[in-house]
């Protein structure tokens, strides 16, 4: 899998936010009008309908990390979409609130017993310990790890987070035997994507998953499961868009109770 996809959504996205009247807004806000018919839109429709280049769709999705706009095409597929919402049944709004009220309980009980007050604390250890911390994730998850992040820079720990694949392999360079590199994947898709990298880095490597697959687990010193069970039962998609922020302000506020 090309890394690349694991963030293509948010790259769109920054370039329709920005706003800016050129190429690669036009182009960005075409296929994501026509994300339902992507497959089916020709370089010359594009063209067309966007007013720009052939060189500047070329341009365009070099700058996405593909060689062309066929390997763009093929990577807009269910799977970038966060939360499995390809997946989910949609409902009435007082539905869909007791689903995801029950859900929610339901998710934060089974962390809870999951990944317990002794994994939080080896974990905030861990953090302490190392002088050289990397997280690395999808560009989807690394929203969430944000706060994380900012939070741990209040008590001054400092922690990178990388999830470009330019960011990979200078990270690789430089790791060392006292770099503690976190892998957070909770659907294991990007640790898969991210395997050999990870195998090639030095130091002590943790994943954090909620995917059981034991192939998963060979490149790490230790891996922390969110959930005591798989991924695949997560239907609506709570671990990653609600569980991670709980497990991580949970790790967070036990870090600056302990070193602050």
């Amino acid at each position: 899998m090309n890394i690349n996809n694991l963030g293509l959504l948010n790259i769109l996205g920054l370039i329709v936010n920005e706003g800016s009247a050129n190429a690669d807004f036009a182009i960005a806000k075409y296929i994501l009008s026509n994300i339902d018919r992507l497959q089916a839109i020709t370089v010359n429709e594009l063209i067309d309908s966007s007013f720009v280049s052939r060189s500047s769709i070329r341009r365009f999705c070099r700058k996405l990390g593909y060689g062309n706009f066929s390997e763009l095409q093929s990577s807009l597929t269910a799977i970038i979409f966060p939360s499995n919402i390809h997946l989910r049944e949609f409902t009435s709004i007082k539905k869909n609130r007791n689903n995801l009220t029950s859900g929610l309980t339901e998710m934060i009980a089974d962390i809870n017993t999951a990944v317990t007050d002794e994994t939080i604390a080896d974990l905030v250890k861990s953090l302490q310990i190392h002088e050289d911390i990397v997280f690395l994730s999808s560009n989807n998850t690394s929203s969430n790890l944000i706060k994380f992040q900012q939070e741990l820079f209040y008590v001054k720990k400092i922690i990178r987070l990388i999830t470009a694949n330019f960011d990979l392999n200078s990270t690789q360079k430089n790791s060392n035997a006292n770099t503690l590199i976190v892998v957070v994947s909770i659907s294991g898709v990007f640790s898969s994507a991210v395997e050999e990298t990870v195998k090639a880095m030095k130091g002590n490597k943790i994943l954090i998953t909620a995917n059981r697959n034991e192939y998963l687990s060979r490149s790490y010193d230790q891996v922390v499961y969110m959930s005591n069970n798989d991924i695949e039962e997560d239907e609506i998609g709570l671990l990653g868009k609600y569980g991670i922020t709980y497990l991580f302000d949970l790790i967070s506020q036990s870090y600056i109770f302990e070193y602050h």
